[in-house]
Parts: C-alpha cells; structure tokens; sequence
C-alpha cells in the first residue's frame, strides 16, 4: 500500500498526531523560523531577538506577516513544544535550532500547496523564496574548500533524518527533499493547480451561460412595456423584479469571466517565473549537498 501523499497528511492532523506532532500544517512565519535556524545557516542556535532581526531584514524576500518579538516568541514556543524547534539555555538567551523532525515538516510543507493564489498568493511567494534562498545557501556551502566541509554534526543531523518514519515508512528521502527544493518544480506544481481551478471556473461558466439561455422571453416583456412608457406606477415593483432575476442571471457567467482572466494572467506569471528560474538560479543537487558533508547520497 502506497504512503499517502504529503497534503493528505497536513489536512488530516489528527491521524497522525500522537506519532508524529511536528507533522501540521505550518504557517508563514513557522516556515521561516525553521529555515533560518537550520544548524548549517544557525551555528549553535538563534535567540528569538536574533530570529526577530534576520526576519524583519528579509520582510521583502519572505512575507511572513507582521514580525514583533512576541509573535515570534510565541511561534518558536509552537514548534519547540512539537519538537520541531530544539532550545537551549533560558530566558531572552535561550537559543533555537531546527530538529531533523522540524527539517522534515519543512520539505513535506514546501512540497504542498493550497488555496487560491490568484486570492491570496502568500503561501506560494512564502515558498519560492524559501526554496530559491535553500538553492543560494547550499550552492555556498559546497563551494567551501574541501576543509571546511567537515559534517561533524551536520551528518548526525542528515542520519536522524533519514531515520524518521511515520507507522514503519520514512519520511524523508533524497527524492522527497530534491523536489521540495526544486524551484522550478515548485512553480510547476503550482501551475498544475491553477490549472484545475481555471478549468473549474471554465465549467462554471458553461453552466451559467446555459441557465442565462433558459430566461423565457416572457421575463423580458415588463422591461419592453417599460420602455415603450406604457407601464404604470404599479408595474413598478414587477420591473425590478425583472431586472433583479435578470442580473441573478448574468451575474455568475461575468464573475466566472473575471476568474478566468485572473487565471490566465498569474499562469503568465509563473510562466515568467520559470523562465528566470531556469536562467538565474543554479538548483543544488541535494547528493552533493550531502556528500560536501562527508555522506555520499542514497
């Protein structure tokens, strides 16, 4: 029996939560407190005064919402007590990295998408900009010279990883973590789902084109005795009713309309999004990140 897919499994908390509580759907600025304290980026941990700073300063590059002491504080408390998170020391020094558990709810979470970009896009701009920033750093970090690439606790980090299993199968492979930095496949997955929603907005607007067809002509006839001025006072009432029933009828085939515009232009956009992908932004092959480290991968 094939494991269910990563979205399945965020949308479906409560069935794994006794076994895996750092396994939620997280949310912005979770995502970005993980990457920024992963060991390889965070040394020996970031203080949430630090995680505070490195986030404000990235506010352009990662929109994680509203960034204040207390909000991170309390998102650093979150994912610490679901073992995403691991600190050290106390108070306002108490230093944070990221788990290889906390690692994995990060690749499953940029692996899947949802919502409506076209309404609220933060979810995939979030994403991208993690993903391209992983492509950035781990392109650094294996052109180290060859001293500086001594694991040490990196590969502990890399085998507790792999080692991470949800009812007996891993979570983690190379495969999982080469596409959910991907970034090119990230904006595909991305255009695979605006392509079903823009093909549900097409039948949409089949289906209220054909009730618009349906209006009898008899629903027009008080709007042509109205403006022929032969109605009365009291026809009043029987007019608005008509325009009424006739724009309940209309409007659903112009918002489908809309909707569809608004699709074709952010497929557009992740068309252009590629394209400099593709020209401007090296991805890193996750075995050679691995093996920089002192692992060959597989």
């Amino acid at each position: 029996m094939n494991q269910p897919a990563d979205g399945f499994w965020l949308e479906n908390p409560e069935l794994i939560r006794a076994v895996a509580p750092w396994y939620t759907r997280l949310e912005n600025l979770e995502l970005g407190l993980l990457l920024l304290a992963l060991p390889w980026i965070a040394g020996q941990g970031l203080r949430r005064a630090d995680l505070e700073r490195q986030l404000a300063a990235l506010g352009p590059d990662l929109p994680v919402g509203p960034v204040y002491f207390q909000r991170v504080s309390r998102a650093a408390a979150g994912l610490e007590a679901r073992g995403a998170l691991a600190g050290a020391g106390r108070g306002r020094r108490r230093r944070f990295s990221t788990t290889p558990e906390g690692f994995a709810a990060l690749i499953l979470n940029l692996r899947s998408l949802a919502g409506d970009p076209t309404v609220d896009g933060g979810e995939f701009e979030l994403k991208r900009s993690l993903v391209a920033m992983w492509n950035v750093v781990a392109e650094r970090l294996v052109d180290l010279p060859a001293e500086l690439q001594d694991g040490g606790d990196v590969e502990t980090f890399f085998a507790r990883l792999e080692a991470i299993t949800i009812w007996g199968r891993p979570v983690i492979t190379d495969e999982v973590m080469a596409e959910a930095f991907d970034v090119v496949g990230l904006v595909e997955r991305q255009r695979r789902r605006v392509g079903d929603l823009r093909a549900a907005a097409s039948a949409e607007l089949e289906r209220a084109e054909a009730r618009a067809r349906m209006v009898p002509a008899s629903l027009f006839e008080p709007l042509v005795a109205a403006a022929a001025g032969g109605h009365r006072s009291a026809d009043a009432g029987r007019v608005l009713d008509t325009v009424r029933a006739i724009a309940t009828h209309a409007i659903p085939a112009l918002r489908a309309r809309s909707t569809l515009v608004r699709y074709d232009a952010y497929l557009r956009y992740l068309d252009e999004l590629t394209t400099l992908y593709a020209r401007e932004l090296r991805v890193v092959d996750i075995g050679r990140f691995r093996a920089a480290f002192g692992r060959r991968a597989g």
